[in-house]
């Protein structure tokens, strides 16, 4: 389990999620706007098609109302007869650039990498609550839809978080099934 767990963690650290349907007045962006996501995908972190053996979900709830953010994410990394690699966060910034991409971050408020032998789940130390984001992107050229996921390090809590407050992260995983709405 703990090497499953370490691929699993590195995998939830480094993947990434969800598919975009953004239109231009969502690239606009101002302390007054009212701006929302709400997100449920299946991704994969090998390519677009199927990832048998594994199911990697990401659920992202939301929204800026007059320069306050606030809303919730949680990235779920099951491994079959392996075990389950959660990591959930409160969202400290919601963002959309030019282009399109949404990028969403916030603090992790909990983690845990839990073996499908019943045996008790690793979780980050108190008070671990490094940066963690999102960014969905547009399909790209071949219409593939692609997630940038910067998540933390749960077997190695002392190291630097992957993600920076409000700063995209580079599409690291594939959309396979689910949607992505931005509200603007």
């Amino acid at each position: 389990m703990r090497k499953a767990a370490s691929a699993a963690l590195a995998a939830a650290a480094t993947a990434t999620l969800i598919a975009v349907t953004a239109g231009p007045a969502a690239a606009a962006q101002d302390s007054d706007r009212h701006l929302g996501v709400h997100s449920w995908t299946l991704l994969n972190q090998n390519g677009p098609g199927p990832n048998p053996g594994q199911r990697f979900t990401a659920w992202v709830e939301a929204r800026t109302d007059s320069g306050r953010t606030r809303g919730h994410v949680v990235a779920e990394h099951v491994f079959d007869g392996e075990g389950i690699v959660r990591v959930e966060f409160d969202v400290d910034c919601l963002v959309v650039d030019g282009g399109g991409a949404v990028t969403v971050t916030g603090p992790v408020a909990s983690a845990s990498a839990t073996p499908a032998d019943g045996s008790a789940p690793t979780t980050g130390p108190a008070g671990w609550h490094p940066e963690t984001g999102f960014s969905f992107y547009p399909a790209d050229a071949e219409g593939h839809l692609r997630v940038g996921w910067a998540g933390a390090d749960l077997l190695h809590p002392e190291k630097p978080p992957r993600a920076t407050k409000c700063t995209p992260t580079p599409a690291n995983v594939w959309v396979i099934a689910g949607r992505t709405v931005v509200h603007g």
